[in-house]
């Protein structure tokens, strides 16, 4: 069994000063389902300190989200990594960030590790991954996509995000993670939530002018930038039919990622499913494109919505 803390409210407020860039958060489940997962519930309520005491007492477990949309910044870059020889990439990665004068914590994983950095204020999230990118490829860490199914993962995992929108989240370090029962501690520290702490806050933290000096001409290597948008241009309709527009029979939730419009699926609402109302992803470059998360057929969405795919038609 993890040891179990009892921090106090001081000691909470250095965990948000250090890791909270945003007021929306997700809360791990116990173990449940049959396959031993342990995943995470998106919280209406805005973290606060008694969250964040749960989760380093050992409570409840907490994930954050990198990006503010106000701002399109973060305050910490994390590499997850948890691919065989994971750890030693991140430690070859945390020397060549030394080398540019940027210290990066290292942290246990269930699976691999992390590697943290943390920023004075708040960076561009575009800029921080322009750099870790650059950095990882120099010096030949796989970057997971770009044709790579394993390598590097990079949190922020967008440049920037919609109003409204949330990004990926991360579990929150110093934690018990529910899946394995365990605490992941940062390796060059005690493990106590307070000594864990005063090491991260000794750190030197990166500079918003450091950052841009260091991504002075680069880019985002090509493989890794999202595609650029299509315009939608409607397909001329057979005459006397009228092409069918997935829009104007679904709301849309007002929450979308980089790609995608969010709605109730038709079909899941039909049989008292999805009531976050997020399951069908509707493409915005080209609406015309929609697909359901939870597996439900083009046909049965269509169907649905009294308007089955003709045969002749498929759309």
């Amino acid at each position: 069994m993890p040891t179990h803390f009892c921090v106090s409210r001081q000691t909470a407020e250095d965990f948000m000063r250090l890791f909270v860039n945003r007021l929306a958060y997700c809360i791990q489940r116990e173990k449940t389902p049959s396959d031993g997962s342990a995943p995470y519930i998106k919280q209406k309520r805005p973290l606060d300190l008694g969250a964040v005491r749960m989760h380093l007492n050992g409570d409840a477990t907490i994930s954050l989200y990198a990006i503010n949309p106000n701002t399109q910044r973060c305050k910490w870059v994390a590499i997850d990594a948890d691919f065989d020889g994971a750890v030693d990439a991140l430690f070859q990665l945390r020397h060549e960030l030394k080398q540019d004068g940027i210290e990066a914590a290292p942290e246990q994983s269930r699976r691999g590790g992390h590697l943290w950095i943390f920023a004075e204020e708040p960076l561009l999230a575009s800029l921080c991954r322009i750099y870790i990118y650059n950095a990882a490829l120099r010096l030949g860490v796989p970057v997971k996509g770009g044709g790579l199914k394993e390598g590097i993962e990079v949190f922020p995992r967008q440049d920037q995000i919609a109003d409204g929108a949330y990004g990926n989240a991360i579990r929150a370090p110093l934690g018990v993670h529910r899946k394995s029962n365990r605490r992941y501690w940062f390796y060059d520290a005690d493990v106590t939530p307070e000594a864990q702490l005063a090491y991260l806050q000794g750190l030197k933290k990166l500079t918003a002018t450091q950052l841009e000096t260091l991504t002075q001409g680069m880019k985002l290597p090509e493989a890794y930038r999202p595609p650029e948008p299509v315009p939608f241009v409607p397909r001329t309709p057979i005459l006397g039919q009228r092409e069918f527009r997935i829009l104007d029979y679904v709301q849309t939730t007002g929450k979308q990622d980089s790609r995608n419009w969010k709605a109730q699926c038709p079909s899941c609402g039909e049989a008292g499913r999805d009531r976050s109302r997020n399951n069908l992803g509707i493409k915005i470059s080209d609406p015309r494109f929609y697909v359901c998360r939870a597996g439900c057929t083009k046909e049965e969405i269509r169907a649905a919505l009294g308007q089955p795919i003709r045969k002749a038609a498929m759309a």
